[in-house]
């Protein structure tokens, strides 16, 4: 294992991430239903930056059955800086380091050799808020910098991904003191894969066409709590991968993000 690559990581990694919705699952193939689970917290550092961090895990069952707890899926840690224009215009600047099990397409659906992999992810956001009437809106776009490695640190046969997300997102308030809300988004993604050559007599690199990959949709229910400070978040979503049967995920999701508990009463 790469020890200095990763002490340089894990550095840059306390500089960084943010949770301004619910903490969305992140997608996983080869299977049918998964089950994520997050913990983090989320930090005002003053009027106009606010610092964010979570964990996270998921489980997973094979793609011919529900069992959602059979087996592991992935382990995520992610931070992100935002920092807010004004009311309507935020970005922000994140990373994330992802471990994700590996297994074989047919039936038993084995791990692979090697059995995991990892992923270090940096991304920006950009977002625009309104809010109309009782529905406050959210738009967000993303481009993303994934590379993968193996165990050992080796660049993986697809070494280097570029996508880009489209999210629009609205929250509805159940109550007059908006502790509880209903969150529906919708995420379009796509993006142009690089691959190592796997034959001598082939390109050392080549590039994908510029493609569209999946498309999220999530529904959840938030509480937000007010001793102690914090949001528990309860939701679904469903994906649909690119091509002709779509290959449709179910995701069962809850995080906890618990508010400013580093600020003095």
């Amino acid at each position: 294992m790469n020890i200095p690559r990763i002490c340089l990581y894990l550095f840059f990694c306390l500089f960084g991430e943010v949770v301004s919705a619910q903490v969305s699952p992140p997608g996983l193939d080869g299977t049918r239903f998964v089950s994520w689970g997050a913990v983090g917290f989320s930090q005002t550092l003053n009027q106009r930056l606010t610092l964010s961090m979570y964990a996270g895990g998921a489980r997973m069952s094979d793609p011919d059955s529900w069992s959602l707890l059979h087996k592991s899926g992935i382990a995520v840690y992610n931070h992100e800086l935002q920092y807010k224009f004004n009311s309507t215009w935020q970005v922000s600047l994140a990373n994330s380091l992802r471990l994700q099990s590996l297994y074989t397409d047919d039936y038993p659906f084995e791990k692979e050799d090697p059995s995991y992999r990892f992923e270090l992810r940096h991304y920006a956001r950009l977002y625009y808020k309104q809010q109309y009437r009782k529905l406050a809106m959210n738009y967000s776009f993303r481009p993303e910098f994934r590379t993968f490695y193996s165990p050992q640190w080796h660049l993986a046969s697809r070494p280097v991904e570029l996508r880009f997300r489209l999210k629009g997102q609205a929250s509805l308030p159940l109550n007059e003191s908006k502790t509880n809300l209903i969150i529906g988004a919708n995420e379009l993604l796509s993006a142009i894969d690089e691959y190592n050559a796997v034959l001598p007599s082939e390109p050392r690199h080549s590039w994908s066409s510029y493609h569209f990959t999946e498309d999220r949709f999530s529904l959840y229910f938030r509480h937000v709590f007010k001793e102690p400070d914090l949001i528990l978040d309860l939701g679904l979503m469903e994906q649909f991968k690119s091509g002709d049967m779509m290959n449709p995920v179910s995701y069962l999701s809850v995080d906890v993000i618990f508010q400013n508990p580093f600020s003095r009463n």
